[in-house]
């Protein structure tokens, strides 16, 4: 095996792996070593990388097939450069953004849980970053799940919550969109991690509208803990990018989050992302056991 580490971040989520050269194609066992590596520990971080957008390309599919973007919501650039590609990045041309979620901060989401399919994985590469600003905070969904309060657990159980997202607001202002125009979904609210085998929180502030089956009050009370719950500090990981960082996270058991960052200067990440070839499975409430005795 080629000779490289992996290095836990932090207690609360996330690890980096040093030693590769990403712009070279991965040997098998390396290749199953950080997809081992993404499991234990939700997101992988690997710095000093010099890649282009094939090389990055390459990268993602070495854990699963590379997603093809839903063109209506691309910009013409991002089309041009490849049917795969999503562009972070408040760069301008002619007034008009060449990419997409282009300034400011952004609430807790995973990636697409408003589809019947969500994303399974997001590789983020970063090429131009601001002097301050802009950092990504990851929350890992298990340990949110595990340290929920037991009354909690048992009325989420197994209840659903549906998801829903307007592209063009990425700061939700509004208690509720219109689901005749945006898409939607629901997902159950612990999900079973198919690889792993455990449960995570499926929902997120920004794209989570409502608990299903309860009344709008009780969905209303649960939904608000369960957003201050999975943003505590003990479970989220805040990264400073760097130009050549490439971070893969798993949506399946986490959630992110922007920082604000100076408008006036130059952003952008390139955005890869994988399909899920599982179908999202509901979790157990993960129980403690003298709890649930």
């Amino acid at each position: 095996m080629t000779d490289f580490e992996i290095r836990p971040i932090c207690d609360a989520i996330g690890a980096e792996v040093l030693g590769v050269d990403l712009s070279k194609p991965l040997a098998h066992d390396v290749a199953k070593a950080i997809e081992q590596a993404w499991y234990d520990h939700v997101i992988v971080l690997v710095r000093d990388q010099d890649l282009t957008l094939d090389q990055q390309h390459a990268y993602a599919a070495s854990f699963g097939e590379v997603a093809i973007r839903h063109q209506s919501t691309a910009t013409a650039h991002e089309q041009k450069a490849s049917n795969a590609l999503m562009l972070i990045t408040n760069v301008r041309e002619n007034g008009k953004p060449i990419g997409t979620l282009p300034d400011g901060e952004m609430m807790f989401h995973s990636d697409t849980p408003y589809y019947e399919n969500p994303l399974k994985a997001t590789l983020l590469y970063a090429i131009d970053i601001p002097s301050h600003g802009g950092n990504t905070m990851f929350s890992n969904s298990y340990k949110a799940a595990e340290t929920l309060p037991e009354d909690i657990k048992h009325r989420i159980g197994t209840k659903k919550a549906l998801h829903i997202y307007d592209y063009g607001n990425q700061h939700k202002t509004e208690d509720s969109y219109d689901k005749s125009v945006h898409p939607h979904f629901a997902h159950p609210i612990f999900r079973k991690h198919p690889e792993t085998g455990r449960s995570a929180l499926f929902v997120s502030e920004l794209m989570t509208e409502e608990v299903l089956d309860v009344s709008p009050e009780e969905s209303r009370e649960l939904l608000d803990f369960l957003f201050e719950h999975q943003s505590k500090p003990e479970f989220v990981y805040e990264h400073q990018w760097r130009p050549g960082d490439i971070m893969m996270w798993d949506n399946r058991c986490s959630v992110h989050a922007r920082t604000d960052f100076p408008s006036n200067e130059r952003r952008m990440l390139r955005r890869i992302t994988l399909e899920d070839d599982h179908p999202v499975l509901a979790g157990e409430p993960p129980f403690h056991e003298a709890a649930a005795q």
